[in-house]
C-alpha cells in the first residue's frame, strides 16, 4: 500500500502492508501472493522478479487490483540550467534504456530530431552526454509545466522467473517495455492487464520463454506487442491501438487469437524470421524463423503502410480474419510463406503484394483492390486472369463486403462475393473487458 503502508512491517495481512513493492518482493518466497492496494495513486517503482516464482501446481500469484505501476519521475525545476532563447538543459547520470520522453502535466512531450530544430514545448534527449533539453514558451520557464521523465526502465519485469500469474496491472510511461520477460522464463500468465505509453514495447517476451496473455489492452507504446528470439506465446482477447506497430514478431512461435489491432502508425503485424546470435546453434533452429497462427483477429488501419507483412523466411497462418483500412492488406516477401484462408481484404488499394511462390490462398474474399502476384498486377477488373496465373484463391471472390467494428464481415445481396461456400471473417465479434484507473 502506496499510502498507509511501512516497510518495517511483516506485510502479511491488508492492515500491516508494506509501502514498497521492491520491499514486497524481498519478503517474498516460492509460490507466494503479492496483493497491490489500488489507492488510486500510481506505484512509481518496477516490480522486478529475478529467480523467484512458483511451481506448475502452485504458480506465484501477483494481484494487481487496477493499479498503476508508473515509470515517470518528478523533475525539480532547479535542476533545469538555462542555456539560451528560452532553451534548458537537464544533466542525468544516464539515460535509461529504450526511449525515454519527457511529459508535461501527464501528456507526452513531442521530441526534436536535433538540437537545432528543437520548437517551444518540445524536448531534444541527447542520449551520448546524458542531457535532456527543452525549450519553453517565451515567458515561461521549466517550473511552468510539472515535467515529468519517463526514468525507470520496465515495470513488471522477470528474470528468470517462472509460473507466475499476473492479473490487473497497468504499467506505463517506462522508458522500455510495459511487461519485460528475459532469460528462463516458463509458465507466464497475464490476465487483464493495460500497457500504455511505453517507450517501446507495452509487451515483450525474449529468449524461449514462454508466455499466455489473456484480456490486455495495449496503446500509444512504440510497439503494442514485441515477441522476439525463440520465445513461444499466445494471446486471446487483447486490444492493440495507436501503437506505431500494433504487433512484431522476430522470430519464435506465436498466437493471436480474438485480437484486434487497429490504428497503428505504420504496421498492424509485422513478423520476420530472426538469427538471434546469443542462443545456441539459432540459424539452424526453426523456431527462430517466426511462426504466426492467427485466428478471429481483426485488423483496422487507418491509412497505414500495412495491414499484415510477413518477411525474412517467416510464416503466417491467418484465418477467419479481416484486414481492412491500410494502403497494403497483405505482404509477403519472397522468402516467406503465408496460409490465408475465409479471410476477407477490403478497403485497401493494394489488397496483397505476394512475391512468394510458396504461399496458398483460398476461401477468401477481397474488396476492389490490385493484386500483385510475383510481380504481375491485376487490377480488379482482371480477377479471372489473376486466378488463372496464380493458381491461388479458385473458391474465393472479389466484391463488395461490410466489415462491422466488431470485426465481423457481412456481404449485400447484391455482392459478386455472395455465395461462398465457407463462411468468411471472424466467428465471434471482438469483445474486451480492462481495468481502468
Amino acid at each position: 500500500n502506496n499510502q498507509t503502508g511501512n516497510d518495517e512491517n511483516a506485510g502479511l495481512s491488508p492492515d500491516a502492508p508494506v509501502a514498497t513493492i521492491a520491499k514486497a518482493i524481498q519478503l517474498s518466497r516460492t509460490s507466494d501472493r503479492l496483493e497491490l492496494k489500488n489507492t488510486g495513486i500510481a506505484y512509481r517503482e518496477p516490480m522486478l522478479f529475478r529467480r523467484l516464482g512458483g511451481q506448475p501446481d502452485r504458480p506465484f500469484l501477483v494481484e494487481g487490483n487496477g493499479a498503476v505501476l508508473s515509470g515517470l519521475k518528478v523533475i525539480e525545476p532547479s535542476k533545469w540550467q538555462s542555456v539560451k532563447d528560452n532553451l534548458y538543459v537537464l544533466t542525468l547520470e544516464n539515460t535509461p534504456y529504450g526511449n525515454p520522453y519527457l511529459v508535461a502535466q501527464g501528456k507526452r512531450l513531442q521530441e526534436s530530431k536535433n538540437l537545432e530544430s528543437i520548437e517551444p514545448e518540445q524536448h531534444f534527449w541527447d542520449r551520448k552526454n546524458n542531457q535532456v533539453y527543452f525549450r519553453c514558451t517565451a515567458g515561461k520557464q521549466p517550473g511552468d509545466y510539472q515535467l515529468e521523465a519517463t526514468l525507470t526502465t520496465s515495470g513488471f519485469t522477470l528474470g528468470s522467473a517462472s509460473y507466475i500469474i499476473c492479473r490487473n496491472l497497468i504499467c506505463e510511461h517506462f522508458s522500455n517495455d510495459g511487461f519485460n520477460i528475459h532469460g528462463d522464463c516458463r509458465g507466464i500468465r497475464l490476465e487483464n492487464v493495460v500497457a500504455r505509453h511505453n517507450g517501446d514495447d507495452g509487451i515483450s517476451i525474449h529468449e524461449s520463454g514462454g508466455l499466455m496473455v489473456q484480456n490486455a489492452y495495449v496503446h500509444d507504446n512504440y510497439y503494442g506487442i514485441q515477441d522476439v528470439n525463440a520465445s513461444r506465446s499466445v494471446y486471446n482477447g487483447v486490444l492493440a491501438e495507436r501503437n506505431q506497430i500494433g504487433v512484431s514478431l522476430v522470430g519464435g512461435y506465436h498466437s493471436l487469437v480474438d485480437c484486434q489491432i487497429r490504428n497503428s502508425a505504420q504496421k498492424e503485424i509485422d513478423i520476420a524470421g530472426s538469427n538471434p546470435k546469443h542462443l545456441i546453434g539459432a540459424e539452424q533452429n526453426p523456431l527462430c524463423k517466426t511462426i504466426l497462427f492467427a485466428q478471429n483477429v481483426s485488423l483496422f488501419g487507418n491509412g497505414n503502410q500495412m495491414g499484415l507483412c510477413v518477411r525474412n523466411g517467416a510464416s503466417a497462418i491467418m484465418e477467419q480474419s479481416v484486414i481492412s483500412g491500410s494502403k497494403t492488406g497483405l505482404f509477403v516477401d519472397r522468402t516467406s510463406h503465408c496460409h490465408l484462408s475465409r479471410t476477407a481484404i477490403t478497403g485497401c488499394p493494394e489488397i496483397l503484394k505476394c512475391d512468394s511462390n510458396n504461399s496458398f490462398f483460398d476461401f477468401n474474399i477481397y474488396g476492389a483492390g490490385r493484386i500483385n502476384w510475383l510481380g504481375t498486377v491485376f487490377q480488379p477488373d482482371q480477377w479471372s486472369a489473376y486466378l488463372a496465373a496464380s493458381q491461388l484463391d479458385q473458391h474465393s471472390k472479389m466484391g463488395t463486403i461490410n466489415i462491422a467494428e466488431d470485426g465481423l464481415v457481412s456481404i449485400p445481396a447484391d455482392s459478386t462475393a455472395s455465395g461462398m461456400e465457407k463462411n468468411v471473417g471472424p466467428t465471434a465479434p471482438f469483445t474486451i473487458s480492462i481495468p481502468h484507473n
